[in-house]
C-alpha cells in the first residue's frame, strides 16, 4: 500500500495509530523520514528493538475487538479455531488474494502453523504485537509488509517460513507441487533460472522438497555472479542442486 498521496496529518495519525507514539515522537520521525510512512515505521521498530528497557504496556490495544474480528471467523465445528471457510471470508474482507504473497505474508505475520488455519491466541498475541484491533488496521500495516520484503533478512524468514507453512499435517518434506507454487510466489523477479529449475523438477525429480534443499535452495539462487561451469559441485549443496546444474549443462551444449 502507498501512503505518498494522504495528507501529512493523516500520515502522523497512521504512525500513532501503528506505534502508539505522541504526534511529536511520530512528526519528528516522519520528518526524519520525508513524510514516508513505511520507513517511519521501520526506523521505529529498528529503534523499538534496540532498546533493552521494558516494553510498553499492551492495555491500550482494544483485545475485546481483536476477539470480536476473530469470532466473526471462527469454525463453528472446531472452537478457537479459524479454518478454511473462515480464512477465505477473511481474505475477502482484507482484500487479499489467497493465490498470491499476500496471504503468505498475513498468516506469517497472524501466526499460522498451517495453510489456512489461525488459532485464536496466536492471532490475539500477533494483533497485540501489530497493534491493530480492526480490520482497517490490518489492512493498512499489511499493505507495508510487500515493502519490507526488499530485507534479505526479512525474506529469508518469509522464505523459511514457507515451507513449514506448505507443508501437510504430519509430513516432514513440502510436496513438490506446493513447493512449485511457493517457489513461484516468492522468487518470480529473483532467479533468473525459475522457470528451468521448475521443469527440472518436474520432468527429472518428481519427488518432495526437503528442508535442506529448501533453505540451501536460495543460497543458490541469490549468489551473484552464477555460472554454470564455474558452479561449485565440490560444495555443501544439497545433490539435487548440482544434478540441476548438469541439467543446465546439458541443455546449453
Amino acid at each position: 500500500m502507498s501512503f505518498r498521496n494522504i495528507s501529512q496529518e493523516d500520515k502522523i495519525k497512521l504512525l500513532m495509530d501503528f506505534t502508539d507514539i505522541s504526534q511529536r515522537e511520530a512528526q519528528r520521525l516522519l520528518r526524519n523520514t520525508d513524510w514516508d510512512v513505511n520507513t517511519a515505521l521501520n526506523a521505529h521498530y529498528e529503534h523499538s528493538s534496540s532498546r533493552k528497557s521494558t516494553p510498553k504496556p499492551k492495555s491500550n490495544v482494544n483485545t475485546g475487538a481483536i476477539q470480536k474480528i476473530f469470532d466473526k471467523y471462527e469454525d463453528p465445528d472446531r472452537k478457537d479455531w479459524i479454518t478454511v471457510d473462515g480464512t477465505m471470508e477473511l481474505c475477502q474482507d482484507l482484500d487479499i488474494d489467497p493465490t498470491q504473497l499476500d496471504f503468505l505474508l498475513i498468516s506469517y505475520h497472524l501466526g499460522s502453523k498451517q495453510m489456512g488455519e489461525f488459532n485464536r491466541q496466536a492471532f490475539l498475541d500477533a494483533c497485540i504485537q501489530l497493534r491493530c484491533d480492526s480490520l482497517e488496521k490490518l489492512k493498512q500495516i499489511f499493505g507495508t509488509f510487500k515493502n519490507d520484503l526488499q530485507n534479505a533478512d526479512y525474506f529469508r524468514n518469509i522464505y523459511n517460513y514457507a515451507f513449514l507453512f506448505g507443508r501437510q499435517t504430519g509430513q516432514k518434506n513440502l510436496a513438490l507441487d506446493a513447493a512449485v507454487e511457493l517457489w513461484k510466489l516468492l522468487l518470480t523477479g529473483r532467479f533468473d533460472r525459475l522457470d528451468q529449475w521448475i521443469t527440472f523438477l518436474e520432468e527429472k525429480h518428481r519427488k518432495a522438497i526437503s528442508r535442506d534443499t529448501w533453505t540451501l535452495f536460495l543460497d543458490f539462487a541469490t549468489q551473484s555472479n552464477f555460472e554454470v561451469d564455474t558452479h561449485d559441485a565440490e560444495g555443501a549443496w544439497p545433490i539435487l542442486i548440482d544434478e540441476f546444474v548438469e541439467y543446465l549443462k546439458e541443455i546449453n551444449a
